[in-house]
């Protein structure tokens, strides 16, 4: 076994602490006159040994490294028994030990072999602390073992050191070794063990969604438990999970169907493995579908408002006004918990504002306006991972009402609007650049209007006003950044929702068609773009504009809000069936809301968020279960 500066297998404490425990491998030994001996190393603890000496002088032929400690070389007179004092020092302390030397003319065998652990047990996939063998008599020439050491383990030959690594589990064994010269051998026995790591107890244990709210005859997405500390290898809960519902004993994932409603209610599930056991509390509560339950209120009262899913399952929700005062404030809501927590708030209040999704996580703000009537051009982007805002590059043209779409090559298309005047100009967001470069302009100018992005990545834009409600659509198309004039709706309508569905084909809702256009509207359509026709479908249960629609998990869309042709806001909800083409009514909200904001969260429950109502915006949160 080679040694450097301080001896041993270390760790050392620093120079500044005195070294201790020092010896050697061999502390008594017979050499052979005239045969190179085995360097014989040093072993120490405490502080790391800068520098040896020795006394007295070692039998000609010997030597010791001052660095090292190392004893070598070739006896060249023979020696009786004489025990040297060799001292390892540093700058804060000193250490000695003692060895017996002697050097006869022929070699003598080794004698009384051993080892610093005869009965080793050691962990598979741990690397061991050398075991170093303790001999008498004559020098040894080398050493071997019978049956082999576990995998993972070897024996240095030249100077018995077991080390390595286990790499199997190994039954207790005896293994012999010997050491031998040319006189003759020595040999003694061990007992070696290999066991598995000892269990970790787990630290602690949570679960994606502590608090859950789940629909009856729905299919819950599976909820995932985490831990800490050590593997868990067992999961139960008590008391017994809502019907429908179970717990993986080996994975802990609560999955199911539910199959009637029950209350609101606690369950602990416990984690444990054979070293311990950690526990965590889940509330579920189960409704029957259709219905609505209250989520956690805004800190603000906020309509034409933005909110936007994020990548992390998170819901953010930015600017809008309180009917004072235009907001510059955002807040995210966490599923799990149904809480809202604020972060940054953005550098400019602004509402009728537009939210938009990048392939990167951000979230792209652009336009809007505030009370006062002052339009923005101003954009900015926010950082999920810091929670923060920063700007980006301003529009060309400040725009309230316009639409934001994300195409196929990550770009942002905002188009028309109005600020002051309507619009017909739009433009492209470059991410990477963050900059603004105008794109082919609209034939027909208009805000509030609707921008859904299509299968074949064209933009269908459809409806709005430039003074009155108009039924014109045209495609935008990437590839040429040209508008192309395609079949007009057939009632002409502003504020309305457009909804992407499944098969391809764009489902229009609701809106607004002025005095002389029925005011609030039920009815509906379906644009083909393969023909590039509409078609009018089933109306809602009630015309309702600045309404919400939202493509469900199971492909039906949910209408919600809005007010009627009275201007009284609404909290009935329909339900469109793309197979069918017809509404049905569903659960009311628990509470009647416009220019709210309705966002499809990953477990399959709508967030409904703000708006306002007959008197004034709102700070209520509502949850629809589909």
């Amino acid at each position: 076994m080679g040694a450097c500066g301080g001896g041993g297998d270390g760790p050392f404490l620093p120079v500044t602490s005195p070294p201790a425990g020092l010896h050697y491998e061999r502390n008594a030994v017979v050499y052979a006159l005239g045969r190179e001996i085995h360097p014989n190393s040093p072993i120490s603890s405490g502080g790391r040994i800068t520098g040896y000496i020795v006394r007295p002088q070692l039998p000609d032929g010997l030597r010791i490294d001052a660095s090292t400690g190392v004893i070598s070389g070739t006896p060249t007179t023979v020696s009786a028994p004489t025990l040297y004092a060799v001292t390892g020092i540093n700058i804060a302390g000193f250490v000695t030990t003692r060895l017996l030397i002697a050097v006869r003319v022929k070699a003598e065998p080794p004698a009384n072999l051993s080892y610093e652990n005869q009965n080793p047990i050691y962990t598979i996939g741990q690397t061991i602390s050398p075991n170093h063998p303790f001999v008498e008599g004559g020098d040894v020439s080398s050493f071997t073992v019978q049956p082999a050491l576990p995998a993972g383990l070897v024996m240095d030959t030249a100077s018995g050191v077991i080390s390595g690594t286990p790499v199997r589990l190994a039954p207790s064994a005896s293994f012999r070794v010997t050491a031998s010269n040319s006189s003759g051998s020595a040999s003694t026995q061990l007992q070696i063990e290999v066991r598995e790591l000892p269990p970790v107890a787990p630290a602690s244990l949570s679960y994606q969604e502590p608090t859950a709210l789940y629909a009856t005859g729905r299919p819950i997405m599976p909820n995932l438990p985490s831990s800490t500390g050590g593997p868990i290898d067992a999961f139960v809960v008590a008391p017994t999970l809502p019907p429908g519902l179970s717990i993986d004993a080996a994975t802990g994932v609560i999955s199911g169907t539910p199959q009637s409603p029950s209350a609101a209610a606690n369950f602990t599930v416990t984690g444990s493995n054979g070293a311990g056991a950690v526990t965590a509390t889940v509330n579920i509560a189960v409704l029957p579908a259709g219905s609505a339950a209250p989520a956690g209120a805004l800190s603000t009262p906020r309509t034409n408002h933005s909110a936007t899913l994020l990548t992390n399952g998170k819901v953010l929700v930015a600017g809008g006004h309180d009917d004072a005062s235009t907001l510059a404030s955002a807040a995210l809501y966490t599923p799990g918990t149904g809480l809202w927590t604020a972060t940054g708030s953005m550098g400019a209040t602004r509402f009728f504002h537009t939210a938009t999704l990048l392939q990167d996580g951000r979230v792209l703000i652009a336009g809007g306006e505030d009370l006062l009537g002052v339009f923005r051009s101003s954009a900015e982007l926010f950082d999920p991972a810091t929670g923060q805002w920063s700007p980006t590059g301003a529009m060309s043209t400040a725009r309230s009402g316009h639409t934001a779409t994300l195409l196929p090559d990550g770009k942002v298309l905002v188009a028309a609007g109005t600020n002051g005047s309507f619009l017909l100009s739009a433009e492209l967001f470059d991410p990477a650049t963050g900059q603004w470069t105008p794109t082919g302009s609209m034939n027909t100018a208009r805000s509030v209007f609707t921008a859904t992005s299509l299968t074949d990545g064209r933009v269908l834009v459809a409806g709005g006003t430039n003074g009155s409600p108009i039924s014109a659509a045209e495609l935008f198309d990437p590839a040429t950044g040209l508008w192309a004039p395609t079949a007009p709706l057939t009632a002409a309508r502003l504020t309305h929702a457009a909804t992407l569905l499944p098969d391809g084909q764009v489902l229009v809702a609701g809106g607004n068609g002025g005095a002389g256009g029925g005011g609030s509207l039920a009815t509906a359509e379906r644009y083909d773009p393969a023909t590039g026709t509409w078609t009018v479908t089933g109306p809602m249960s009630a015309g309702r504009t600045a309404g919400t629609a939202t493509l469900l998990s199971d492909g039906h869309v949910l209408a919600a809000g809005g007010y009627s042709s009275t201007g009284s806001a609404l909290a009935s909800t329909d339900l469109f069936d793309p197979a069918t083409g017809q509404w049905t009514t569903t659960g009311a909200m628990l509470g009647a809301r416009y220019f709210h904001t309705a966002t499809l969260l990953s477990n399959g429950n709508v967030l409904l968020a703000g708006g306002s109502n007959d008197l004034s915006a709102l700070a209520t949160v509502e949850l629809h279960l589909p």
